[in-house]
Formats: C-alpha cells, structure tokens, sequence
C-alpha cells in the first residue's frame, strides 16, 4: 500500500451565525467517511479559513480532497503537498480537530496565526508544525 499525505488550505464561508453547526457536521461526516476509507488526519480551523492534513492510500486521499473541492464550505482551495510518506502522523484519528479559541490561542499564535494572519495564509512547514504541536496538546 502506497500512503500519502495531502496537506490543504482554504478560506472559510463558514457563516458566523451557522459556525458550530457547520463544524460539527463537517466533523462528523469526516470521520465517519474517513474511518470507512482508512484516512486519518488533522483538521484546524479558525474563523477565516481551514488547514488539513489527510494521510491514507492514494485512491483514497484523492477521493477524499474531490469531495472537499466542490463543498461550498470552503473557498480558494490551496493545496500545498501531495507527497509519499513512509509512516502516518496521526494514527488512530479518523479526523483530529482543533479550533482557534481561548484555549488553544497560545499554540495558534506561536506558529503565526492570529486574527490578523488568518491560518490560509500559512505555509506547508507552519502548518505541519503547528498541526503537530496541537496534536501533542491532545494527548
């Protein structure tokens, strides 16, 4: 089995009013989709845009980001990495998910993102880095 990892940034429509609703659905269709597929990954978001790391076979992965390029959730797709990798990062998660608040502010923002940087506007090694970061915070 070939895995892959495919590393994305988009700009959110996510409307403030429907925000939690929306997320929760995003979540819960992720998962349930990603745990039949064999896809793990990391989903962060902030009130202006989303950064995913999906890992999985290639078949998979392509399917996955084909469904996310055509949810209206989502705008100016960026897609910054589709390479090979020999081991996932985030094993055991169908989809791990953080989310710019109060609590996890201080991580967002020793990688950049703020407010006024919004986490689109991130490069790959940031996001990795942070994803990271926010992944050992969970544990």
């Amino acid at each position: 089995m070939s895995l892959v990892r495919l590393v994305y940034a988009s700009r959110s429509r996510l409307v403030e009013a429907d925000r939690r609703v929306e997320l929760a659905r995003i979540l819960e269709t992720a998962r349930r989709l990603n745990a039949e597929r064999h896809v793990t990954g990391f989903l962060m978001a902030t009130p202006g845009g989303f950064a995913q790391i999906l890992e999985g076979e290639a078949g998979s992965i392509a399917e996955t980001y084909g469904r996310i390029m055509v949810d209206p959730r989502h705008d100016n797709l960026r897609l910054l990495a589709q390479d090979a990798v020999a081991q996932r990062q985030f094993t055991g998660w169908a989809m791990a998910f953080a989310e710019h608040n109060e609590t996890t502010q201080f991580i967002f923002g020793l990688y950049g993102v703020s407010p006024e940087t919004d986490i689109f506007e991130q490069p790959l090694d940031v996001l990795l880095d942070l994803a990271g970061e926010l992944a050992n915070a969970r544990t």
